[in-house]
Order: C-alpha cells, then sequence, then structure tokens
C-alpha cells in the first residue's frame, strides 16, 4: 500500500506520538489516542502499534491502570526527549495534531459527564438511569422503566449520543408557559 503523509519513519511516528500525547491534561487510551494521531496518510496501525510499544519500553510513556481501561500518560523522561526534539514534524502536521488533540479532549470531557446505567429489578422490568453532571454536580437526571435489555441498551446509547439536546428539549418542555401554548393555538 503506498501512504502518501509526511511521517513514515518510526522515529517520526514516535516523536508524534509524544507530541499529541503533550496536549493532553490527563491519562488517555489508546483508542483515544489513535484517533489524535491517525492525521497524516504516511503510517498505519501496525506503525503506530510498534512506535507505542516502543516508547512504552523506554519509559516515554507510562500506563496508568484505571480498572475500567488502561491508559496512557506522557512521562517526564518523554516531555524531556520531547523538548529536545523541538522540530521534528512540519509546522503543518503539529497544527493538525494540536486540533485533533483538542477535538478529542472536548470529546472525553464531554463524555465524561454523561453517565447511564440500569438495574435489574428482578420483576422483568429494569430501570435506567440517565445523567448529566457538571463541576457543581447533577445537572439533569432521569430514572425510567423499561421491560428488556435490548431498550436500556438502546436509551443509554441514544443519551450518550444526544444527551445536549434530549437536555434542551426536556428544559423547552418543562419551562414551557401555558399561556405561550394557547395563544399559539389561538
Amino acid at each position: 500500500m503506498i501512504r502518501h503523509g509526511y511521517i513514515r519513519e518510526q522515529k517520526d511516528i514516535r516523536y508524534l506520538i509524544l507530541f499529541c500525547m503533550s496536549f493532553l491534561p490527563f491519562a488517555i487510551s489508546e483508542a483515544d489516542l489513535l484517533e489524535i494521531v491517525f492525521i497524516d496518510d504516511g503510517f498505519g496501525y501496525f506503525e503506530f502499534s510498534e512506535a507505542f510499544h516502543a516508547l512504552q519500553e523506554q519509559g516515554l510513556i507510562a500506563c496508568v491502570d484505571t480498572g475500567t481501561e488502561k491508559q496512557y500518560i506522557l512521562t517526564e523522561k518523554g516531555q524531556s526527549v520531547l523538548e529536545a526534539s523541538q522540530n521534528e514534524l512540519r509546522m503543518s502536521v503539529r497544527d493538525k495534531a494540536q486540533a485533533a488533540a483538542i477535538r478529542v479532549v472536548r470529546k472525553i470531557e464531554r463524555n465524561a459527564t454523561i453517565k447511564t446505567h440500569h438495574v435489574d429489578n428482578g420483576d422483568g422490568t429494569y430501570n435506567v438511569t440517565l445523567e448529566i453532571t457538571g463541576k457543581k454536580g447533577l445537572v439533569a437526571g432521569v430514572n425510567m422503566m423499561v421491560f428488556t435489555p435490548r431498550q436500556c441498551t438502546l436509551l443509554e446509547e441514544n443519551f450518550r449520543r444526544n444527551a445536549e439536546h434530549i437536555y434542551d428539549q426536556m428544559i423547552s418542555i418543562l419551562l414551557a408557559d401555558k399561556n405561550d401554548e394557547t395563544e399559539g393555538r389561538a
């Protein structure tokens, strides 16, 4: 397969990974890191994987076990290597990497504010809890009873995907002035 990007060599891929991780204020999953570094068509997953594991072996990236999935963070040693190699990437690649990192950080922060779970009531019903949290605590929450595990999954997935829209619609409906509705019909 012919690749058309600028990043092709292992040292460049390693530097790109370090550069991307320098924008992250917290540990990140490998999948989210992939979303950031695949800004250049010069390499694929296997080249990324080789570079990523080499960085871990060298102690430039550390694995943080969060319980649910492994996450990774740039070490002080990795930051030092990055600073010593300031201009290893083209400016256009650095700009794309920074924009991708910002996009992924926003996605991660958004997803952290949306919580869903369900409980089997033991009688053939389930309670699904859907919540949006903020810095000061719960912003909005809904607890609904449904009848199948599939309904639980659908509610949770659709809420995660559309939380802001659902919140806006709930607020609009709940804050609607009854007089405004009757005047609109006349």
